[in-house]
């Protein structure tokens, strides 16, 4: 969804309806209202004290005279601690301060009411290039990656975003540097330096981001809407911005204009998480914010329709296209012209709803789709666009007319029945729930959200969008409704089976192309005719609203604790003999939160695993929640969820609120469906909802990202069940539905079970959880339960790669149009448990060293690659596992004419060969000694975090529990180790694995369609040319990892 921001009323307006600081949400407002009711009965004497502060209030503004900072309410979830002021700015600047004294880490967002909505004609991107702009340097702080560096050397990092009507810049740093990170963040609002010398190197920035988008669908599609909208309409420009637009000689004056225009405290939100006190936060934005010019600017308003009533040019259309990947798609697009962003809640969740009679069932039964989302599209002040988005089948894409005659069916059905105000208050009662009960976030998500909700809504009680606000207004109801009509459609049909030489079955010859994205399509007007029978139709049947939902909890009691810190097993509680199967237990006294998170993972005897056999997991994965949606999905809609993952083991994974009799019917309803699958359907059906997706998931391969493919490449070499897309192509057709059956029932043989029950649950009822799952699976499933530890014996160690050599693996791009070329660098280290040559050293002595790594490369491979080399948009390090092996990653995708995947591979080795030069020169340093311990502090302070929600707890403790070698103790003893680490212990490492002759790497080249591959490779620094991986990791690469490597 696109975000943008809202009106420009100042606090003043909405004063006289603010009470107090700080309202929780509830389930209901009735408490509020006795609050209120108590607070008149003490009218007179208020009315004696506010005179009384208002004159304290006068004369504490006279002393200080340089903010004004009144104080608002804002509306909380219930079991949200943390404290929250509204203020607002002399300079007319309004931020949220959250002082949360359990955060780990810290952060700011700035948001500028302003976008791409704004960009001059003449210079399409100008918002998101400025946005770019701001992090090159300011006058106090003028070091071009001053901001990154600063981030990076707190444990943190930034990022920005520009939309239709907004920017929004923001950071998550650890929480001792939150004070000096918002002052560099604000000096872009107060005297940035956009300087001549940068323009270019970030102009490719911009360039490279928008060639980004040519790798996948997001971005062709979103401007296919664009360019056939009204062209006098912001909505239709180009937002992302190229060298195309950007490229000229006064670029630097209108950078200045925009932002002289523009940037003003006036149209800045900020939000501010950290844990220092709400007085400390609010001294910080006084001290900080308060240099921010205030230009008094007014907000970009904006009147041109996209898509106007009546205006067929642009309205009743039905556009063909080829997307990028191999998808057979159907868009249906309604423009709801209504000012103030309207809440389209009901309608959306209607359109989207998957249970008993939806439109979903309707259509998917019958062999037309196999998956349907409908949602809000964009948003903006004067418009919304409601989308309907349906995956189809063959049979589906032949005859995209019959999706959209169910579609104003079931329109015409909630039209003729009226607004169910049953209905509505059960949408508004779930909602209420997510919100009451909500979790916390990642600071810096949560900061970007209020502070661009901030830009949309004056009133503080809104800013983090609570239901308990949304009242029914049936006539705003039918006003949008009113928009939903087959003259107010437009539908974008897509498919690689539509040609642009001629005309086919799926639809017209497309004539015309994109100019962005060089997109193919047809833009044609929706027969009168078709808009006559749609407006004709008669209500379906077996299309009908939603029924009132069952699994809505209502039993929130958080029990008493009789847990401890760690999780348990259990044998037989309660009578309950559950001893056959290994469950751990853990009750949360943390978080208050009445949820549970259930995960069961169900190990047969291990056994090579074939291409077969993950096809057949993946065809059962389908025709499971091909059964389940019907039944489950009014479950998914309160936030349970039940998912399966099928694979060479299975996991069944439970979480939602904790309500016993909700959670036992979930488990029941979820296990009926696995063992009463329908394994005869129609083959024509079974192939076009199950087999084709499958096929098309194993053809879009080809269509992955230059980057993706890089790493797909490497994990080839190295792994034994990685198949090639071809082979997966090849042998899915030999596979039927009694396969399938046989899979399922086979598995269960013998089969061990290991679970793991978390959150506001005793154990007596986790052993009643674990009672219901195993004899659903022995009652139903005839399962045979053998009790092994078989927890190892699906982790398979990767080959390794020769010591002192480079491998090099070179592949032209799958897709012949993709413009990108990408390199990933591996290194090899050894196994995750194991400490290799530094047998004398402290557990997780290896592994500590590899974060460490990970840490002091990561600003400097974005500042040297990206920034300075400008080699391509994507450019980062990372130390995630292959398996159970530690790994260090470089990997960069870009799209220059002149610095292709050879150029990139190159750079790659003289950088870690720079990288080492100067950390070892550092270390010489009493600058680099102390940046060495700084750089471990950040790191054991980030290793000591604690989990932030009781799903992030239980997530942690699932990884111990499922984990071959379960040490609850493993953070401790990473902490312990990091402490005795020395820099030269670091700079010994780093010419181990990295540039000595022990050294294991790769190096995974991939070659957009004008980067040319080539033939000879360079003896001289151990390289040696992998052109077949499977038959290379067969013939050479016969040794896998041990405790020794």
């Amino acid at each position: 969804m696109v975000k943008s921001s809202g009106s420009n009323q100042s606090f003043d307006d909405v004063g006289d309806e603010i009470e107090g600081n700080i309202m929780v949400e509830t389930a209901s407002t009735s408490k509020e209202k006795r609050v209120r009711s108590g607070r008149n009965r003490l009218a007179v004497v208020l009315v004696i004290l506010v005179v009384l502060l208002g004159l304290i209030i006068v004369l504490c503004v006279t002393v200080r005279a340089k903010t004004v900072l009144p104080v608002y309410q804002i509306i909380v979830p219930q079991t949200d601690l943390r404290e929250y002021r509204c203020i607002e700015v002399k300079n007319r600047l309004r931020a949220t301060l959250v002082s949360d004294n359990a955060t780990s880490t810290a952060s700011t967002s700035f948001n500028v009411a302003v976008g791409s909505s704004s960009n001059p004609r003449d210079v399409l991107g100008l918002a998101h290039y400025l946005e770019h702009m701001l992090f090159m340097g300011t006058e106090k702080f003028p070091q071009e990656n001053y901001a990154d560096k600063y981030a990076s050397d707190n444990d943190g990092w930034l990022n920005a975003w520009t939309d239709m009507s907004d920017t929004n810049y923001f950071f998550e740093v650890e929480n001792s540097a939150l004070k000096g990170m918002t002052d560099v963040f604000a000096q872009f609002f107060i005297k940035p330096l956009i300087r001549k010398e940068s323009l270019e190197r970030e102009m490719m920035a911009v360039q490279s981001e928008y060639m980004r988008g040519f790798s996948n669908d997001f971005w062709p599609e979103y401007q296919l809407f664009s360019s056939t909208a009204n062209p006098r309409s912001p909505f239709s420009r180009f937002s992302t911005g190229s060298i195309s637009t950007l490229n000229r000689s006064d670029i630097q004056e209108k950078l200045w204009d925009f932002y002289d225009q523009y940037y003003s405290a006036n149209l800045i939100t900020v939000a501010i998480i950290g844990n220092e006190t709400l007085d400390t936060l609010q001294e910080w934005a006084e001290e900080i914010f308060s240099a921010i010019p205030n230009k008094d600017k007014v907000k970009p308003v904006f009147n041109i329709l996209p898509f106007p009533w009546g205006d067929k040019k642009y309205i009743g259309r039905r556009v063909y296209y080829q997307p990028k990947s191999d998808k057979d798609s159907i868009k249906l697009i309604f423009p709801v012209n209504i000012r103030g962003y309207p809440d389209l809640r009901y309608v959306t969740y209607i359109l989207a709803y998957e249970g008993k009679g939806s439109l979903f069932q309707y259509l998917s039964t019958r062999g037309y789709v196999t998956s349907l989302l409908a949602d809000v599209q964009v948003e903006a002040e004067n418009f919304v666009l409601v989308g309907v988005y349906c995956d189809l089948t063959e049979k589906g894409l032949k005859d995209p007319n019959v999706i959209v005659e169910a579609l104003f069916k079931l329109l015409k059905t909630m039209r003729d029945d009226g607004i169910d105000e049953r209905l509505w208050m059960e949408i508004k009662e779930i909602d209420e729930l997510k919100f009451r009960f909500k979790e916390k976030e990642d600071p810096a998500a949560y900061a970007s959200t209020i502070s661009a909700r901030m830009a949309r809504v004056t009133d503080p009680r809104d800013y983090l969008n609570p239901p308990s606000r949304r009242s029914l207004n049936i006539s705003r109801e039918e006003e949008i409704l009113s928009f939903l009509t087959p003259e107010n459609l437009n539908m974008y049909i897509g498919s690689l089976k539509l040609s642009a030489e001629e005309k086919t079955e799926y639809g017209p010859q497309l004539t015309k192309v994109e100019k962005w994205y060089s997109t193919p399509y047809k833009n044609i007007a929706i027969l009168d005719s078709d808009i006559t029978n749609w407006w004709a139709v008669d209500p379906e049947p077996e299309i009908t609203l939603p029924e009132p939902n069952q699994f809505i909890p209502h039993n929130f009691t958080i029990l008493e604790f009789e847990g401890g810190e760690l999780p348990v097993k259990l044998t037989n509680v309660s009578g309950v003999d559950i001893s056959d199967v290994t469950v751990w237990w853990y009750q949360d006294s943390e978080f208050n939160q009445p949820k549970i998170s259930m995960q069961c993972y169900l190990q047969p005897a291990p056994k090579t695993f074939t291409i077969q056999e993950q096809l057949l997991n993946e065809m059962l994965s389908s025709i499971y929640l091909q059964a389940v949606a019907e039944n489950l999905y009014p479950a998914n809609s309160v936030d349970y969820s039940l998912n399966a993952d099928f694979q060479r083991y299975w996991i069944i994974e439970l979480a939602g609120f904790s309500d016993p009799k909700k959670v036992r019917n979930v488990i029941t309803e979820g296990l009926d469906s696995l063992f009463s699958l329908d394994f005869n359907q129609d083959e024509a059906h079974f192939n076009a909802t199950i087999r084709e997706p499958i096929r098309k998931y194993y053809l879009n391969v080809q269509n992955w990202n230059p980057a993706e493919q890089s790493l797909r490449n490497a994990r080839m070499l190295q792994e034994d069940y990685v198949f090639d897309y071809p082979l997966a192509l090849s042998t899915l057709d030999t596979l039927s539905q009694a396969d399938v059956r046989n899979l399922r029932d086979s598995f269960l043989d013998d089969v061990d079970i290991d679970c793991s029950i978390a959150g506001n649950v005793l154990q007596s009822e986790a052993a009643n959880y674990a009672d219901i799952l195993k004899n659903k699976l022995v009652t139903d499933g005839l399962a045979k339960i053998v009790k092994e530890d078989r927890l190892g014996d699906f982790v398979d160690p990767i080959y390794k790669f020769p010591q002192g050599k480079t491998l090099v693996i070179r592949k032209k791009v799958m897709n012949p149009e993709e413009p990108n070329s990408a390199v990933l660098t591996q290194f090899q280290i050894g196994l995750m448990e194991s400490n290799g040559p530094y047998v004398d050293r402290l557990p997780f002595h290896r592994t500590v060293l590899v974060i460490l790594l990970e840490n002091m490369m990561r600003e400097p491979t974005f500042h040297y690659l990206r920034t300075k080399l400008q080699l391509g948009y994507v450019a980062m390090c990372f130390s995630k596992p292959f398996n159970n092996v530690l790994n260090f990653q470089i990997v960069v995708q870009g799209s220059r004419e002149d610095a292709g995947a050879a150029v990139i591979a190159n750079a790659h080795d003289d950088f870690v060969e720079m990288m080492y030069e100067q950390f070892t020169n550092s270390s010489l340093t009493d600058e680099g000694k102390q940046m060495w311990s700084d750089i471990k502090l950040t790191l054991k302070n980030k290793l000591e975090e604690k989990p932030i929600s009781f799903s992030e707890k239980a997530r942690a403790f699932d990884s111990e529990i499922f984990s071959a070698t379960r040490d609850f103790e493993r953070k401790k003893k990473k902490v312990a180790a990091l402490e005795a680490i020395t820099m030269e212990d670091f700079l010994e490492f780093y010419h181990r694995y990295l540039i000595g002759d022990e050294r294991r790497k790769l190096s995974s080249q991939v070659y957009g369609k004008a980067d040319t591959v080539p033939t000879t490779i360079d003896p001289a620094k151990g390289e040696v040319l992998v052109t077949d991986t499977e038959q290379y990791r067969i013939n050479y690469l016969t040794e896998k990892f041990t405790d020794s490597d």
